[in-house]
């Protein structure tokens, strides 16, 4: 047990940073931008794509085009398809690149009749304790226990939802080596089975009743929502957004709310919120609000989320169209809340809790490892 925690306590001191996946452009238009194809079968264009990022040392500087198009090419494919598919070659040298190179957003692809996959929490460590109780289980081993199925849906539940900096290297690594074992275990990520290989229209500005939506995980009893100037102006002079109390854990919880949120949002129920004011309790039955900003560069909004663990969130813009320098949504101590999951048809977020949740999350599970030595 000591030499394992050591190990992984040693990995996670080069636990890395990356771009938020929120930002991410989908890989199916950087395929066409690009000029490559996701084939899974085509792992001749994967090994040479590899090649080419050593070739150019695109470990060091990614910023040429050549390095961004060969890094997407195996990014696309190490996230979408099947383990099987995959070279082993690229699963040992992708994340040498994984930190200095541009992502693209792809989930994995889908797997007909298997369970859906629990929706991980991207702000704990939750990803990276499950790997460290499935060594603790000899998963390695055998990983046909309930035990062992647990804690690898949940860790492949953070490697293939959560931002690619929120599992430690040590854990990345691991689950590739777990994909072996644990061959017979599979699950669906909520969005997994739509055509994620085929490039569609940007989602127009003020097309149906809301733009975004996305899932919290919340342990506060007030929260903030911003809004900024960006370049001198506000995306927009207001902006409605409906909020559910909803269970964090569900990954049908999004979907399911869609059509509450759209009659709310329509509605004439909506209470207008001055710049600085305050929203009441979240109704069970979902609330809606039209957030109206000031004349200074900042608004902010103070939210009662007293007794609520889950928030689904539905707005007319993108919150990030908000966003200069400060997150959107924030705890009473001004923590960064990112979204636990988003909607089906937005991966739009923020890059400004990337640093906090990276630093956060390799502290908590730093400490909780040097319980275990």
């Amino acid at each position: 047990m000591k030499k394992f925690s050591f190990t992984l306590l040693c990995a996670l001191l080069k636990f890395h940073s990356s771009e938020s996946a929120g930002d991410e452009e989908p890989c199916a238009c950087m395929a066409e931008e690009h000029d490559f194809t996701i084939d899974c079968k085509d792992t001749a264009g994967m090994l040479n794509s590899l090649t080419e990022l050593k070739t150019r040392t695109c470990a060091t500087n990614c910023s040429s085009p050549e390095c961004v198009k060969h890094y997407y090419v195996i990014q696309a494919h190490h996230d979408y398809c099947p383990e099987e598919d995959i070279p082993e070659e690229i699963e040992d040298g992708f994340h040498d690149y994984d930190q200095g190179c541009t992502h693209c957003a792809i989930k994995r692809l889908f797997t007909e009749g298997a369970p859906s996959c629990p929706i991980p929490n991207c702000e704990d460590n939750s990803g990276n304790e499950a790997y460290v109780s499935m060594m603790d289980n000899n998963c390695l081993t055998d990983c046909s226990t309930d035990v062992c199925r647990e804690h690898y849906f949940m860790l492949r539940a953070a490697h293939d939802s959560c931002d690619h900096d929120v599992l430690s290297t040590a854990s990345e690594k691991g689950l590739h080596d777990m994909e072996v074992p644990c061959a017979a275990q599979l699950c669906n990520q909520a969005i997994g089975d739509d055509n994620q290989l085929v490039c569609e229209a940007p989602h127009a500005h003020g097309d149906g009743a809301f733009e975004w939506s996305g899932m919290f995980s919340i342990a506060d009893s007030s929260h903030t929502w911003s809004m900024q100037k960006v370049d001198g102006d506000y995306a927009d002079p207001s902006m409605r957004v409906v909020f559910f109390p909803a269970d964090p854990s569900s990954a049908d919880a999004l979907n399911s709310l869609e059509m509450s949120a759209t009659s709310l949002i329509e509605g004439d129920a909506c209470v207008v919120v001055e710049y600085g004011g305050s929203m009441s309790v979240v109704a069970t039955a979902g609330s809606c609000f039209e957030l109206t900003v000031g004349a200074g560069d900042d608004t902010t909004f103070t939210l009662d989320t007293s007794g609520i663990s889950g928030l689904a969130v539905f707005a007319q813009h993108y919150p990030t169209e908000f966003e200069r320098d400060k997150h959107y949504f924030m705890d009473s101590s001004g923590l960064d809340i990112e979204p636990i999951a988003l909607s089906d048809e937005n991966k739009m977020g923020s890059t400004s809790g990337a640093a906090t949740l990276a630093a956060s999350g390799t502290a908590a599970l730093l400490g909780s490892i040097m319980m275990m030595v």
